[in-house]
C-alpha cells in the first residue's frame, strides 16, 4: 500500500510540475494549485487559439480522505468561457474524469456543468463563486453509476493577475459495486495565476 501510495503521488507531483512547465510555454493559460492535510490538486486551463472563448483544461487531485485507501482523480475538460480576468469569470461545458479510488474501483465519467465567479461590490480584491459537475448514469463508463463534484471559494486578489483562496470540494462517487461514498468533502487553501 505504501508504493501504490508514493506511486500515486509521485505520478500526481510529476504531472503537476510538467503541466506548470508545459503552462509556461503555452500562454495565455492559468495554473491552480490547492491542498489540505488530505489531499493536493493542480489544475491548468487555457484558451484554444482561434476558438472565441473555448477553454481546455487538465487537472490531477491525489487524496487521502478514505481511511482505507487514497484515490487518484484526473480530469481534462473544454468550456465556453466569458471573463475579463478582473472582475468575473463564467463558464458552462463538459469534464472527464477517470479515476482509482478505495476498494480497486477504478473508472471514467464525463461530466457537465459550469463554474462562477465575481468580484465582490465594494472589496475590489475579493471574490466569490463556485462550480459544480455531474455525471450521470448514461455519460459513465465502466462501474461507474454516477460521480459529481461541487464547490466554492472565497479568493483575494494578493497581486497582480494572482489570486489566493479558501475553498470548499465535495466529490462524490458510486459504483455498481456497491462504492457509495465521498472521495473528498473537506476545505483547501491554493492560489490561481493568471498569465
Amino acid at each position: 500500500m505504501l508504493v501504490k501510495k508514493l506511486s500515486s503521488v509521485a505520478t500526481l507531483l510529476l504531472l503537476g510540475l510538467s503541466t506548470q512547465v508545459a503552462a509556461f510555454s503555452l500562454a495565455p493559460g492559468s495554473i491552480e494549485a490547492n491542498l489540505n492535510n488530505e489531499t493536493i490538486q493542480f489544475e491548468f486551463d487555457k484558451p484554444v487559439s482561434g476558438a472565441n472563448n473555448l477553454h481546455v483544461n487538465f487537472g490531477a487531485l491525489y487524496t487521502e480522505h478514505q481511511d482505507a485507501d487514497s484515490s487518484v482523480v484526473a480530469t481534462a475538460g473544454f468550456q465556453g468561457v466569458e471573463t475579463d480576468n478582473q472582475t468575473y469569470r463564467a463558464g458552462v461545458g463538459a469534464r472527464l474524469y477517470a479515476y482509482d479510488a478505495p476498494a480497486d474501483t477504478a473508472g471514467a465519467a464525463v461530466a457537465v456543468g459550469g463554474l462562477f465567479y465575481h468580484i465582490v461590490p465594494g472589496a475590489p480584491h475579493v471574490s466569490l463563486g463556485g462550480y459544480g459537475w455531474f455525471a450521470p448514469k448514461v455519460t459513465s463508463f465502466g462501474d461507474t453509476e454516477q460521480l459529481y463534484e461541487a464547490g466554492f471559494r472565497v479568493a483575494y486578489r494578493a497581486i497582480q493577475n494572482t489570486d489566493i483562496f479558501l475553498g470548499y470540494r465535495y466529490l462524490h462517487l458510486e459504483t455498481e459495486q456497491g462504492f457509495d461514498d465521498t472521495l473528498e468533502d473537506s476545505l483547501h487553501v491554493g492560489f490561481r495565476l493568471n498569465f
